[in-house]
């Protein structure tokens, strides 16, 4: 018996052990493609299976199969009435169990926070080396999860760091101590999924990624071996963006960056207290098109002194500069469980009215649609689907079906993958 094999005995009679406690991950139509790393870190340390209703939405309510002493439920802000449903449907079908919510130190993920129920199971170790590679064998979903990793439909998901010093007043993450872990450990975790889960390509998602430069030009030295695909289309800050980045991270295969725009209006960024001018932003897009093939900008729409003109100006300089432009709406950090991009978005801003925002949402979804095709995404699709029918279960292959053709017609018609 190999260690691994060893650790993965060791793991299910922890398991067997443990099995009056179980974790859900609830439904939701946003980042349907990244799978609840917090939980994921929660499960591991708990040694608990995680019933995955985010990545695999159907059968829906399966949950309801499983009698556990205590059922705990990872509450993100944009699935916060689903979680509530779950709790009401499990207490009504097992009035003895307990219900709790799940924690992390990772309190923040793709900018939604995680809420808490009263009662609440909590993994409150700092974001560290200390912290265990997230183990998503826990998870029911995790074939459905290998196989679009495997094809590269997917980019399996990484978080380096947690947390953003910067004052961004429409940030869940703001003004937050930055704990990262060190570049050694964060490439071990890719050398450990590219192994064991046979990953071709990665995205960072952390919240501030180039905090460190040195960290960052680290990373890239141990990672460049691996020969994976990887984007950092999350946590880049253009004013601490350079030329010597640039050229380290597309050397080691990274492919798409992004950064956190907002508005080409110095007045509005002034008042969001972003720390950046749009001079600082056009350096960093100018560098970062010399390296890669994709750049992207994120944007607000309606922030604070902003309106109308100001926000289509800032799409318009994203199309001429060719920048991919990613938008949402402008939601008061007051509002956690307010949804700011996709298609059950909508606007909440009072700087102008609503339609002229989705006029403009939609717009910014024309000038990207062609992005997915030269990505590849619907023959993605479809090998996911064919390498499913052959080689996973039922559950991976109807939601294969099920979700794989919404997906592709979402590019057709939507110009957008969620």
């Amino acid at each position: 018996m190999t260690g691994r094999e060893a650790m993965r005995w060791g793991l299910k009679l922890e398991m067997e052990k443990n099995a009056s406690m179980l974790f859900i991950d609830p439904s939701s139509e946003v980042y349907i493609n990244i799978p609840n790393i917090s939980l994921a870190y929660a499960a591991t340390h708990f040694k608990t299976r995680v019933i995955d209703q985010h990545i695999l939405p159907y059968p829906r309510d399966r949950f309801l199969r499983h009698s556990a002493d205590v059922l705990g439920i990872s509450v993100r802000s944009f699935a916060l009435e689903e979680a509530k449903r779950i709790a009401d449907i499990y207490t009504a079908k097992y009035p003895s169990s307990e219900i709790k919510s799940v924690s992390t130190s990772v309190d923040v993920q793709c900018c939604y926070p995680f809420l808490d129920f009263d009662k609440k199971i909590v993994f409150d170790k700092p974001f560290s080396d200390e912290y265990p590679f997230p183990d998503y064998e826990l998870f029911d979903s995790f074939n459905y999860l290998s196989t679009n990793w495997q094809t590269g439909l997917w980019n399996y998901s990484i978080m380096t760091s947690v947390g953003c010093p910067y004052q961004c007043t429409f940030c869940a993450c703001r003004s937050r101590k930055w704990h990262a872990r060190s570049a050694k450990n964060s490439a071990e975790e890719l050398k450990l999924a590219q192994r064991e889960y046979n990953i071709v390509s990665f995205e960072i998602i952390d919240d501030a990624f180039n905090v460190d430069k040195d960290r960052v030009l680290e990373f890239c030295g141990l990672v460049k071996p691996l020969k994976l695909r990887w984007l950092c289309s999350n946590g880049l800050r253009a004013d601490r963006f350079d030329e010597e980045s640039a050229c380290a991270m597309a050397s080691a295969g990274c492919d798409t960056v992004g950064f956190g725009i907002e508005s080409t209006d110095d007045e509005v960024l002034a008042l969001v207290k972003k720390g950046e001018t749009i001079g600082q932003m056009e350096q960093a897009v100018e560098i970062a098109k010399k390296y890669f093939k994709e750049v992207k900008g994120y944007f607000i729409l309606g922030l604070p002194g902003s309106n109308y003109e100001k926000d289509i100006a800032s799409i318009e300089w994203a199309r001429k500069q060719g920048v991919k432009p990613v938008v949402s709406y402008y939601v008061p950090v007051s509002q956690p469980d307010k949804i700011f991009y996709g298609e059950k978005a909508s606007a909440s801003t009072l700087a102008y009215p609503e339609e002229r925002q989705k006029e403009i949402y939609r717009y910014s979804k024309k000038i990207t649609r062609g992005w997915y095709y030269r990505q590849g995404v619907p023959a993605k699709i479809m090998k996911a689907t064919f390498l499913s029918i052959f080689k996973y279960n039922l559950n991976s292959l109807l939601t294969h079906f099920i979700i794989g053709p919404k997906r592709f017609l979402s590019i057709l018609f939507k110009g957008e993958v969620q």
